[in-house]
This record gives C-alpha cells, structure tokens and sequence, in this order.
C-alpha cells in the first residue's frame, strides 16, 4: 500500500477590509471576506494585504469623510506597493458610483450594495489590464452569494434576512443607497443559521433595515415572527436577537413570540428618532410619541427587566427647544438602557436636505445633543447599578477585553459582563448563571454561582 503527498496549497494573498457603519455593513464585509477566501485571507492591517476593501456608509456625512481620508493614506501605502489593489464598497459607493475613482486615482474598482458577489470578476479585470471598474446597479431579487461565513469562532453572528427599506423617512439615504426592501428565502435564512451553529455560534443576530417588515413583500406574505419561530425551532440557537423593528409595524404577536419565547433576548433596539409628533410626522416616521409609548408599556408590563435601547436624531429642521424637551421627556419614561443619538445630518438627495432654512445653529444642535446625551449616562448608569446583586444567565464570549486570563460574556439584555475570577470548567459557548457584583461606566463584573452554570457547547 502506497501513499501519496498532497500537493502543497498555494498561499493565498492578504485581504485587509475596513467596515464603517452598520450592522449591516459588518455582515456584507464578512461576506466579501467567504466569497474571496479561496484566493485570499484576512489579515490585521492594511500593510500586510495585497487587496484592501473599503466598506462605506452613508447615513451620517462623517464615515463619508473618513472614506476619503482613508484614502488618502492607501494611496500612499500603494505608491510604496505598487502591487496592493483597492476596491470601495457599501452605501457611499453605491451612491458616488464613478465620482469615486474620478477623484482618488488610487481606487481601482467600485462596488454597490447589490454587487458583493462582482467583486471577484472586477478583480480579474483589473489585474487583466482594464480601467478601474465600477459595478453599482440595482438588482430587484436578494444576491446570490455563498452561504457561511470566514472561519473565526465568533459565539454571536449576524445573518441577514432583508435588503433595503420602503419607509422612505425624510432624513434617510438607506431606500437610495440600498433599494427598495427584498425579503431572504426562510430556506436560506434557516441553512446559514445552521452553518453557524456547526461552527459554533450560540447567539443568531437578525439584520434587515425593518427586521419586523420580512416577508411582506412574498406571495403570499409570511412574517417576521414565523422566521422567528422557525429560527428558534433550530437546534443549538441559544438565543436570538434581532434588529431593528419600526414602530409601525409592531402587532401582539410580535409582542407575544418577545416575553414568551425563552431563545429570544430581553432587549429590544427601537428606534424613537424624536419624542415631538411635530418633528416625528415631518421625519415620515409614521407613529407618535403615545404608540411608542404604548409599545413599551407592552412589553414592560410582562418583562419588567426588558432592556429597551434607541436611536435619536437631535436638531432635525426645525426643530423647537419645546420639542426636543418632548424628547427628553420620552427619554425620562422610558430610561433607555443606551441610546445612540447624532446630530442632524443632511444627505444629499432626501427631502430633509432640502429644508436649509430651517436648519438649526451648529451650537444650538450640539448644545442640545450634550444635553441628551447626560440624561443617557445617567439613565445608563442606574440601569447598571440596579443589577447589582441579582443573578443573571450569562452566555460566554471570549476574553475579557480587562483581562485576557479572565472570560466575558453578555446577558439577555445585551450587557457585557466580566467574569472576576478564572472558570477552567467553562468556555466560550457555554450558558452560565452569575451573581452581579460591581458595575463600572459600561459593562457589568460577575462570579460563578455554584449552584447554576450550566453547559451548552459541548
């Protein structure tokens, strides 16, 4: 019997991806890394790649701000690698398109929103000799591209169940730079969760623009809360998280499958954008300050530690002292366990950006974001401290970022606790009971309990 040595694998190239923006982002960077893994493998910096992608956002004008700087700095890194290819994506490509190699000749091809799968061939064609490529059209049917993710052990993974938005809020890019909103096949949805279960997730994060507005647009309409059911139904998914819902299209049964599904997490991310009826019907929102409200008071009442986390635009045009106080006061209602609040920004081609005179003093807005943004800390604050002493269920994550020796993990209210002692019986995976001993500004830090801990990734 003979045996035979396997021809040895030629090494793949470094691929170097620098993501701004979403959640959503984050998910199609990790597809780019599955789809071009064959040829390529991540690696910690841009001066050890041989391609380098750039995935954008434009919901803010900052992160568009940073492409351009960033930039400025591959170009210099390619002048001094005259081999290293790069390649913009995401929103801001999908807008700019062309404008973007026109104006940084380091750029050697474009992609958009609905083109992560071209990116293999727009490599070929440039390293074959052709111009700069730029692929940003519009496609009406969810992309095809392989299913999995880069092998990296992550506990947590996001899997992306829908494409683009149809609310057409008066601030907002995301319908422009992302489409018209297309609902994932639940087969695929459910074949990814599987793959990242085998390869060792516990925790499924959701993404979609409106998450609770899935498969309304199928023949006939399913919804976002039989994915949620199917979901949960699949062996090895601990929990479930998902973001984020609209207000307008939560229903009781959205609030059921929440306080009754034990896989589902206790925390909610809900947008409010401002607690004025006056600036939310000027924003297209499409409810009011009492239905939000209401919502919450849904859920409180029968998951009183439901952790509620937002988003707020401060300083929209026109925007009164009166109504910013009327969010503030949504604020005081609700105590947000955190809250990510922005300054107004103007995106070219959206309603909003049209309101110029009624834009407010840069001071005035920033003044008002300040404000805001203490009552959060004290909100956050008390939110923490309040754990203190109680026992919660804790998944593990990985190392503490405090103390590599120590591990980490998350309650079902998305609180990062740190373990204060060494616990050689558990690894990341596994689903532990803690007691709450201390809080600092941010995360939580928790012992074993004797009693509890309990296993979940062997």
């Amino acid at each position: 019997m003979t045996s035979e040595t396997a021809a040895p694998q030629p090494s793949r190239q470094g691929l170097y991806i620098k993501t701004f923006g979403c959640q959503m982002n984050e998910y199609d960077s990790q597809k780019l890394a599955k789809i071009l893994e064959s040829d390529y493998e991540l690696v910690a910096a841009p001066e050890d790649a041989d391609l380098i992608l750039v995935n954008t956002c434009s919901v803010r004008d900052k992160p568009e701000q940073k492409l351009y700087s960033l930039l400025g700095e591959v170009r210099d890194l390619k002048a001094r690698k005259p081999g290293v290819m790069i390649g913009v994506g995401g929103c801001v490509a999908q807008q700019e398109g062309h404008n973007i190699v026109r104006r940084s000749k380091a750029v050697d091809f474009v992609f958009g929103t609905h083109n992560l799968s071209l990116v293999p061939a727009l490599i070929a064609q440039r390293v074959a000799g052709g111009a700069p490529q730029v692929a940003v059209d519009y496609r009406e049917e969810w992309e095809d591209y392989p299913l999995g993710f880069p092998e990296d052990g992550r506990i947590s993974r996001f899997v992306s169940i829908s494409r683009g938005c149809n609310k057409n809020c008066t601030y907002c890019i995301v319908p422009t730079t992302r489409g018209k909103e297309v609902s994932r096949a639940p087969e695929e949805i459910e074949r990814e969760v599987r793959i990242a279960v085998a390869r060792g997730a516990r925790e499924i994060v959701l993404l979609g623009q409106t998450v609770n507005s899935y498969g309304l647009d199928f023949s006939p309409r399913q919804s976002f809360v039989s994915l949620l059911r199917r979901v949960a139904d699949i062996s090895g998914v601990e929990r479930i998280r998902f973001t984020s819902p609209h207000p307008q299209e939560v229903r009781s049964d959205f609030i059921d499958i929440v306080c009754e599904n034990r896989k589902v997490c206790r925390h909610i991310h809900l947008p409010l954008q401002s607690g004025s009826d006056r600036i939310l019907k000027a924003m297209n929102r499409n409810y009011r300050r009492h239905r939000f409200l209401a919502i919450v008071e849904a859920l409180r009442s029968r998951v009183p530690d439901m952790a509620m986390t937002t988003d707020i635009i401060v300083g929209f045009p026109g925007e009164t002292e009166e109504d910013f106080e009327q969010t503030l006061e949504v604020m005081r209602a609700v105590r947000f366990q955190n809250s990510f609040s922005f300054i107004f920004s103007p995106r070219p081609g959206t309603p909003a950006a049209l309101l110029e005179s009624e834009f407010l003093p840069r001071e005035v807005a920033l003044e008002r974001l300040q404000r805001l943004q203490r009552l959060q800390e004290e909100h956050a604050r008390e939110a923490l401290e309040g754990w203190v002493g109680k026992e919660v269920e804790v998944l593990l994550e990985g190392p503490s970022a405090a103390d590599q020796e120590l591990l980490c993990g998350r309650t079902s209210q998305n609180l990062v606790i740190n373990l204060t002692e060494s616990t050689p019986r558990h690894q990341p995976g596994d689903m532990v009971v803690l007691e709450v001993v201390g809080c600092n500004r941010f995360t939580l830090s928790g012992r074993m309990v004797t009693a509890g801990g309990v296993s979940s990734a062997s």
